[in-house]
């Protein structure tokens, strides 16, 4: 179970590297989803439909080949430890004192709160890092490494530079955590309830430790909630994902260096660097439509002149 819990079998130690390790092996497997995300959120919507997925995966073969699926996954994975860890210790903490302090009837407002409290802080510990891994997973020839690419980072626009989308983020994770923990923390006793037997007699030798289940029930009931819990919060605050990937992305770009890109990465940081320009020197006037082709926004045959 996440959060403190009086008679949890498990330490906090002990969540905390399982939590950690299944951050790692998520992100391992869903890095190339990841990479077509980013991607199809920098496109402008087409008029015809929202059917993206498959053009932007044809095209990113063809010009970068298999290996840009995993643009930016060694800072993905070191997102992953200290998003994971973080989220955990913070909720940890402050699940263990409302848990103490507050009356029954009350708790799962706050505990709520909690998760949202966590995700803020994570949010806040690792948007520098993540700045940097979703220029890499656009442009890995400019920023290669972490040293590099934060130099690069830096020099575009200083420290502040590390912090675009923050406000986006903390909207974005905040939320999310409070939905993940606490969807999970409802969903997951249901269905140990309503759908796993309880251990009786002499088999049950994990009731001693306060879990009355067995431990492939309590694994499948936990892959239910998680999932469920997932799915709820990145629905909820998906708007704030894409606002924050945008703001991530609009500003510190070299033009000079554009022509060494792919053409796809080319394309989707000219549009996004032609937005932010006539957005700042025209009052939040709307930026011309640019030309689609075969489905895919800013497809490689597609020419965009230079802001």
């Amino acid at each position: 179970m996440v959060g403190y819990e009086k008679d949890d079998i498990l330490s906090p130690n002990q969540k905390l590297i399982a939590g950690c390790v299944s951050g790692c092996v998520t992100r391992f497997i869903t890095q190339p989803l990841d990479i077509i995300k980013l991607r199809t959120q920098l496109q402008k919507k087409p008029a015809t439909g929202n059917r993206r997925f498959f053009p932007t995966t044809r095209a990113i073969l063809k010009e970068e080949g298999v290996t840009a699926f995993w643009h930016g996954h060694n800072l993905g994975q070191l997102h992953s430890i200290l998003a994971v860890s973080s989220q955990f210790y913070v909720y940890e903490l402050t699940t263990k004192y409302v848990m103490n302090t507050i009356h029954p009837d009350n708790k799962g407002f706050f505990l709520f709160f909690c998760g949202i409290f966590a995700g803020c802080c994570s949010a806040t510990l690792v948007i520098p890092i993540e700045v940097i891994r979703v220029r890499q997973m656009l442009v890995k020839a400019q920023y290669g490494g972490i040293l590099s690419g934060a130099r690069r980072v830096y020099a575009s626009g200083g420290i502040l530079a590390f912090y675009e989308g923050l406000g986006a983020s903390l909207l974005q994770m905040g939320p999310s955590c409070g939905i993940s923990f606490g969807v999970f923390k409802f969903v997951q006793p249901l269905i140990l309830e309503y759908v796993a037997p309880k251990c009786q007699g002499e088999h049950c030798v994990h009731s001693t430790s306060g879990n009355v289940y067995k431990p492939e029930y309590v694994l499948l009931a936990s892959t239910a909630a998680g999932s469920l819990a997932g799915f709820l919060a990145k629905t909820f605050t998906y708007p704030f994902d894409l606002a924050k990937r945008r703001l991530q992305i609009s500003v510190g770009w070299d033009d000079d260096d554009d022509d060494d890109l792919p053409i796809l990465a080319q394309h989707v940081i000219t549009y996004h660097h032609h937005v932010s320009r006539n957005t700042s020197a025209a009052g939040h006037r709307p930026p011309p439509s640019l030309p689609t082709q075969t489905g895919l926004v800013l497809s490689a045959s597609t020419a965009i002149p230079r802001p």
